[in-house]
C-alpha cells in the first residue's frame, strides 16, 4: 500500500492566531516579541510585515526602524498551545498516526483510510477544510508519499494553497524548485551551493555520493537524498507535539562563558518545572537550543532516565543536552529549553517513598508555593543567579 502523508502548515502561525481573535489586525503589519526585554527579537511576524521585509529573529529595534509605527504584540504561549491542540484534535479524527512539531505544523499519515474518508486527495482536502471550519485557521496543505516531499510541497504553495504530488511524480515536481526549499539547507550552505552553481533541487539531486561528500561534507549524501525526495521514515506516533513546555533566556550581552550559560539554563529549567507541575505532567526528554551571535543555531537533546517533574532531575538532563549542542566557541545570544514526551506526573505514596525522595518532593512543593505567591523568580537556586563576571 502506497504511503500517503499530509503536511499542514499554518503560515505565520502565532500571527494567524492573533488575527483570529482580533480581526482589526488582518492585513496590518505587526510582530510578536517578548515584552520588557532590552534586546528582544521578533518571535513571529504577520504576513503583511513579512511582505514589508520583516523576518522572524530580526532584532525588534531594527524592525521598528524599518517600519516606523510598527505594532508589537506580546508573546502568549498558552494561547498558541491551545490553537495547536485544536488543530491536533481535528487531525486525530482522521488518523491515529500523526506528528506535531509545533508552530502550526502537522504531519498526518492517512495511509489506509480510504474506506473511511475516500480518496487520499479528498481526505486531505476535507482535513484542511475542517481546520478552517472548526479552528478558524487556514493551513496550506501538501499530500505526498512521505513527510519530506509533502513539506517541500507546502513550502512551494505558501502562504495559502493545496498541492498534491502523486507517487512517482516527485522528481518532476522537485527538479526545478529552489534548492533552499530542501530541509537542512540554510544560509551558509546556500552560499556554498551557489559557488558550485547549484540553484535548483534537481542539480543537487544529480550529485554522486563522492561529489556530495566532497562538496558538502559528511552530510552531503543525506542532503542529496532529500533532494531526490527520499524519506523512508513515517510520521512518528507521538502525542500532541504542542504538549511541551518551553522557556528561554536572552542574554543582555552575548556570552561564551559556559558557567553563565549554565546559570541561565538552570533558571529557565526552574520556570519550565513550575509549568510542568502546575499541569500535572512529567517530561521524558529535553532539547536545548542555542542561538549564536553569528545567527547560526545549534541543538542538543537528552532523554531523562525516568519521567520527571523535579527541577534537579530536569536540570541534569538539560545540562547534558546543552553540552551536546554547545560545540562552537562562539558567543551565545539566546538559550532555550523544550521538555517533551509528556506523561502524567506520578508521585510516590509517602509510605513507600525513600526518605530522600520524600524530602525532595516536600522541598519542591515548598518552593512552588513561594513561587505561586510571589512569582516564579522569587526563589532561585544559587547557581541560577550568576551574573556575568
Amino acid at each position: 500500500m502506497e504511503r500517503q502523508v499530509v503536511h499542514l502548515n499554518v503560515a505565520h502561525f502565532m500571527a494567524a492566531v492573533e488575527e483570529l481573535l482580533d480581526t482589526s489586525l488582518r492585513g496590518r503589519p505587526f510582530v510578536i516579541a517578548p515584552e520588557g526585554v532590552e534586546r528582544a527579537v521578533a518571535v513571529e511576524v504577520s504576513r503583511a510585515a513579512f511582505d514589508e521585509g520583516l523576518r522572524r529573529g530580526m532584532p525588534l529595534a531594527q524592525a521598528r526602524r524599518a517600519l516606523p509605527g510598527l505594532r508589537v504584540l506580546p508573546v502568549r504561549e498558552a494561547l498558541y498551545r491551545r490553537a495547536g491542540a485544536a488543530l491536533y484534535e481535528i487531525a486525530a479524527g482522521f488518523s491515529p498516526v500523526l506528528e506535531s512539531p509545533g508552530g502550526g505544523h502537522l504531519f498526518v499519515d492517512i495511509t489506509g483510510t480510504r474506506r473511511l474518508f475516500g480518496h487520499p486527495v479528498d481526505c486531505a482536502a476535507r482535513l484542511r477544510e475542517e481546520a478552517v471550519r472548526r479552528a478558524g485557521l487556514r493551513p496550506v496543505a501538501g499530500l505526498a508519499v512521505n513527510r519530506l516531499v509533502s513539506k517541500i510541497g507546502t513550502r512551494v504553495v505558501k502562504p495559502d494553497g493545496f498541492v498534491v504530488i502523486g507517487p512517482g511524480d516527485e522528481p518532476g515536481f522537485l527538479r526545478h524548485q529552489e534548492v533552499s526549499l530542501v530541509p537542512g539547507v540554510g544560509a551558509k550552505l546556500m552560499e556554498r551551493l551557489g559557488l558550485l552553481g547549484i540553484r535548483e533541487i534537481g542539480e543537487l539531486a544529480s550529485l554522486s555520493d563522492a561529489d556530495a561528500s566532497a562538496f558538502l561534507g559528511r552530510h552531503g549524501p543525506l542532503l542529496r537524498d532529500r533532494a531526490r525526495g527520499i524519506d523512508t521514515a513515517p510520521p512518528s506516533v507521538r502525542g500532541n507535539g504542542e504538549r511541551s513546555v518551553r522557556a528561554s533566556h536572552l542574554f543582555d550581552t552575548d556570552t561564551a562563558d559556559a558557567a553563565e550559560i549554565e546559570a541561565a539554563l538552570r533558571g529557565i529549567v526552574e520556570d519550565a518545572g513550575v509549568l510542568l507541575r502546575s499541569d500535572g505532567l512529567a517530561a521524558r526528554s529535553v532539547e536545548v537550543a542555542l542561538a549564536y551571535s553569528d545567527r547560526l543555531r545549534a541543538r542538543g537533546s537528552a532523554a531523562l532516565p525516568a519521567p520527571s517533574w523535579r527541577d534537579a532531575e530536569l536540570f541534569e538532563a538539560a545540562r547534558a543536552a546543552l553540552h551536546r549542542g554547545m560545540t562552537r566557541r562562539v558567543r551565545v545570544r539566546r538559550v532555550a529549553v523544550v521538555f517533551s514526551r509528556m506523561v502524567p506526573a506520578a508521585r510516590q505514596a509517602e509510605l513507600f517513598a525513600p526518605p530522600g525522595a520524600a524530602k525532595g518532593e516536600a522541598l519542591q512543593d515548598a518552593l512552588d508555593s513561594i513561587r505561586r505567591r510571589y512569582g516564579r523568580g522569587a526563589v532561585r537556586a544559587a547557581s541560577a543567579t550568576r551574573g556575568p563576571a
